[in-house]
């Protein structure tokens, strides 16, 4: 099949751009007119890392453009001897298809502790702007989101352009949900309950018990909805943005680096082979000691303290 641009795919690279146009309206808005928010941390910080992976990430995939996303669906698609029907509701079907593969890199990137170092970038600022939707881990766009975006949907038998289109989408919505606070308060009435808002997203970016590890989709609130990883934001309980760790936000080195260090120290410090793997391959704030603290044992503490008040 060819990846070449359809109309439709040109008007969703039109989309892109002007995302990325209103992403830095945003920026000087916020950054120099309102002033709302520390330059270094809110702003310089994505800044740098933006050029940083846009630079790595187009050097790579000149040299290597496989791992992009559509070179990624075009070897699962020549392995595969499954195919959508030629009928509109394919498209609904693919969707769902990208989105749960969507979910599953998603919901590993947060519960295997190797994977949340590439992925913890993202979540490391203390506060929500379109410039946090672009602060990603060069590994994460590099290496595994063309598998889990391109390769895997393909291999389940949605057509190489569907998958083009739909990562399009994705990039535009996905980005659009970084959308600032300071520039949109509100719900989107009916829409909050079929797909994935600002007001989702913002929950997806917290650090408070309640919120943490939930509403893993880009687009829709579908598996969200089926794989109980739903959460919608409460009037009552405002977000507290970023990790728990205590990240430096305003350097490019601690938040693009910072959890590997500490994985490192970890790994370094346990007594045996199997402890060391587990540490790579378990959630983060699970101990060799037996003194766990992710994020569901959290969770499960926080809700019976809730229960029982």
């Amino acid at each position: 099949m060819t990846t070449e641009a359809t109309p439709l795919t040109s008007v969703l690279l039109a989309g892109v751009v002007l995302m990325l146009v209103y992403t830095f309206a945003e920026f000087g808005w916020l950054a120099f007119v309102r002033k709302r928010a520390p330059f270094r941390s809110d702003f310089l910080q994505p800044l740098k890392n933006l050029g940083f992976t846009a630079l790595c990430g187009a050097a790579l995939k000149v040299t290597l453009p496989l791992l992009a996303v559509a070179g990624m669906a075009a070897i699962g698609a020549g392995i595969t001897s499954l195919a959508l029907p030629d009928s509109w509701l394919s498209w609904i079907a693919a969707l769902l298809i990208y989105e749960f593969w969507y979910w599953v890199q998603h919901f590993f990137a947060h519960k295997v502790r190797l994977l949340w170092c590439i992925h913890s970038p993202h979540h490391a600022p203390n506060t929500v702007n379109m410039l946090v939707g672009t602060n990603h881990h060069v590994f994460e766009g590099l290496l595994y989101f063309p598998i889990f975006f391109g390769f895997f949907p393909a291999l389940c038998g949605v057509p190489v352009e569907m998958i083009v289109v739909i990562n399009l989408v994705d990039t535009i919505w996905g980005s659009l949900l970084h959308v600032s606070p300071d520039i949109v308060r509100r719900r989107y009435g009916p829409l909050e309950y079929i797909l994935q808002t600002p007001s989702y997203h913002r929950v997806h970016h917290a650090q408070n018990l309640r919120y943490m590890d939930k509403n893993y989709t880009s687009i829709t609130l579908f598996w969200d909805w089926l794989l109980g990883t739903r959460e919608p934001l409460r009037d009552e309980e405002p977000v507290n943005y970023g990790i728990t760790r205590d990240v430096d936000v305003t350097s490019f080195r601690d938040v693009q680096f910072g959890e590997f260090a500490a994985l490192w120290r970890d790994v370094r410090a346990a007594p045996g082979v199997l402890n060391k793997l587990c540490y790579l391959l378990m959630p983060p704030g699970w101990s060799h000691t037996g003194d766990h603290q992710t994020v569901s044992v959290q969770q499960r503490a926080f809700l019976d303290r809730e229960n029982t008040s």
